[in-house]
């Protein structure tokens, strides 16, 4: 839609596999279909869903930044990035600039405003504890706000995050929940048993999946759900499988099963495409994670029908309906029996 008068251009640090950026292509090709001219300007520009991005046909630029070069080396491709970001904005003059996470809040707040864009959107979308592992990094994102015309948070626990740690009356941050494709996990008849063979999944009935569908990162609770499972030593039939990219932590993860002795009833898949399928193979779904804005891994297992056992954590709540479902919260878990996909 090129020929549009609505142009929006979304900043984003890259284009990984990650949530927002997944949240990010959904919200383009949704206003898409309302006839807008969406851009996106990527800090980083290859990446996993790249492809996806051209299949979509949306324009993305570039900015050129290089996170393996030397600290110099990126302090200079960042300036440059920001060099590249100002001058689209004066020569395109879309009516919305809309970051989506804090270093891309920062500087479209910031160029949005140098630029004269009519409206500057930043986003939310998880928990600020990114502000207690950089120093100073709560000003920054106290600046974005304050330059910000709206700012959208993915769940009230966000917004509530936001202004206990920030201040502020709140009237700027509206709550958005994230928002899911269901026909995606609509799969085909014979997928669960396929799949299961295919994993090396018992065939008997009390042979259970559990699954967790999460980058291996320690703040998503990997270490404390090896734990629990080996504290099940009365149901030997129950399997756990992994699913998600090694941000550091797979080497030690592995060392840890074997300590506790369930080496042989964890499986190890790694980055996967085929989610929906994996979740049709298995039985429930586990969230561990000590943090979440809004978990689209949550939503997606809902989605596919699947029984999710999570922690009690950010977003969780405002899905899982603790109280309605049941719920365990003197242990930091909720239990939601989910029998059919959402409408």
């Amino acid at each position: 839609m090129k020929d549009s008068p609505h142009k929006i251009v979304y900043v984003i640090g890259s284009l990984g596999r990650g949530g927002a950026e997944q949240q990010t292509l959904l919200l383009m090709s949704a206003m898409m279909e309302r006839g807008v001219d969406v851009r996106l300007f990527v800090l980083q520009g290859r990446g996993d869903l790249h492809d996806e991005l051209e299949e979509m046909g949306i324009e993305s630029i570039d900015g050129g930044y290089d996170p393996g070069a030397s600290r110099p080396g990126k302090v200079f491709a960042l300036l440059r990035a920001t060099w590249r970001l100002w001058r689209y904005l004066r020569r395109e003059r879309p009516v919305v600039i809309h970051g989506v996470l804090p270093l891309t809040n920062l500087l479209a707040a910031v160029l949005g405003r140098l630029a004269g864009t009519p409206r500057v959107i930043t986003s939310r979308r998880a928990l600020n504890t990114h502000q207690e592992r950089v120093p100073g990094w709560r000003y920054a994102d106290m600046i974005s706000t304050w330059l910000s015309h709206r700012v959208v948070a993915n769940s009230e626990a966000v917004k509530r995050d936001t202004l206990a740690r920030e201040g502020g009356k709140g009237e700027k941050i509206h709550v958005i929940h994230n928002r899911i494709d269901i026909v995606r996990f609509r799969v085909a008849p014979g997928t669960r048993e396929r799949l299961r063979e295919s994993l090396g999944l018992p065939a008997q009935a009390k042979a259970k999946a559990l699954l967790i569908v999460a980058n291996l990162i320690p703040y998503k609770g990997h270490e404390d759900l090896l734990r629990a499972l080996a504290r099940l030593g009365d149901y030997p039939a129950l399997r756990l499988l992994v699913a998600g990219e090694d941000r550091g932590i797979d080497a030690c993860l592995k060392v840890e099963v074997v300590a506790l002795g369930v080496a042989e009833r964890v499986g190890w898949l790694g980055l996967r495409r085929d989610i929906p399928e994996l979740l049709a193979a298995a039985d429930i779904y586990v969230s561990a994670s000590h943090e979440e804005g809004f978990s689209n891994a949550l939503l997606e297992a809902m989605a596919a029908g699947k029984p999710v056992v999570a922690t009690c954590v950010g977003g969780n709540p405002e899905m899982l309906e603790d109280g309605r479902a049941g719920g365990c919260r003197g242990f930091g878990w909720r239990y939601r029996v989910s029998s059919a996909a959402p409408g």
